[in-house]
């Protein structure tokens, strides 16, 4: 396999000392979510650890809006007789792709949908770095830590993407955090998450935060979106050349030399 099997085992040696600085901590409970129709706050204002968010729904996350709605007995199960069809903004026609219709301006999901949560970081992590690191956004979205604009909707655009943000500089260690998402449909012009054609779509176009959210602290360097690419050299696949990619980032504002050892499948 040669040179690329050597940058392959370089690759992987260089991930379990980068999983063993690395500490991640799940932002999955104590959400609540609010139409921007309902409130007249800002982004600023919904971030700020002041904020009352009495009457929001709660919510788990990964999940849709409706979704959220469903299961905060807002609405009963749409996949019960014609339930879904009577939820609002579920007007478009028996037998459309909604995807390649317009949200109904009537329609409760025409406006954004804000999603807030507190956290605490330790106060032993103040000379760490920390990102937030979103599994999936749909469709577009307004993000929002301690009353800072981190990324607006025209960086967080994209069905199918992740999105990773440096918030260090904006965080309270040793007390409350709040992030605050602001996300919005897809319009009919948008490769979205739309639900498959032999199902009916929900009304909310599956919008908001449908991957994970997690709170990952770091040191100044990491090693991101690793990915391996084989080619088989023959039909027999017994022998491939790997190839394998990676960004590495330093986040500590200066030069820092280090030095990557390990061993893979029992090779140094």
């Amino acid at each position: 396999m040669g040179r690329n099997l050597f940058y392959f085992l370089l690759a992987l040696c260089t991930l379990p000392l980068f999983a063993a600085t690395t500490n991640v901590a799940p932002l999955r409970d104590g959400w609540r979510i609010q139409s921007a129709c309902q409130t007249q706050a800002d982004g600023a204002a919904i971030s700020a650890s002041g904020f009352s968010a009495d009457g929001w729904l709660n919510a788990t996350v990964p999940s849709t809006v409706l979704a959220a709605q469903v299961a905060d007995k807002v609405f009963p199960d749409p996949y019960f007789a014609m339930n879904l069809r009577n939820i609002p903004g579920a007007t478009y026609p028996i037998g459309r792709n909604f995807a390649e219709l317009p949200v109904p301006q009537d329609s409760p999901y025409y406006c954004g949908w804000w999603y807030r949560v507190e956290f605490s970081v330790p106060a032993i992590m103040r000379d760490r770095r920390t990102t937030i690191h979103f599994g999936g956004i749909n469709y577009r979205g307004d993000v929002w830590v301690n009353g800072h604009r981190i990324a607006d909707s025209t960086i967080v655009a994209g069905a199918y993407r992740t999105y990773d943000f440096d918030i260090t500089d904006f965080l309270k260690p040793g007390s409350a955090n709040v992030l605050a998402v602001e996300t919005f449909a897809p319009s009919d012009k948008n490769l979205g998450i739309n639900w498959v054609d032999w199902n009916p779509a929900p009304p909310d176009k599956d919008m908001g935060l449908w991957g994970d959210v997690n709170l990952v602290t770091t040191g100044s360097v990491t090693l991101r979106s690793p990915m391996a690419v084989t080619h088989f050299t023959d039909d027999s696949l017994k022998d491939a050349d790997l190839t394998v990619y990676a960004e590495l980032h330093n986040d500590s504002g200066h030069a820092v030399r280090g030095i990557v050892s390990g061993t893979a499948a029992g090779v140094q």
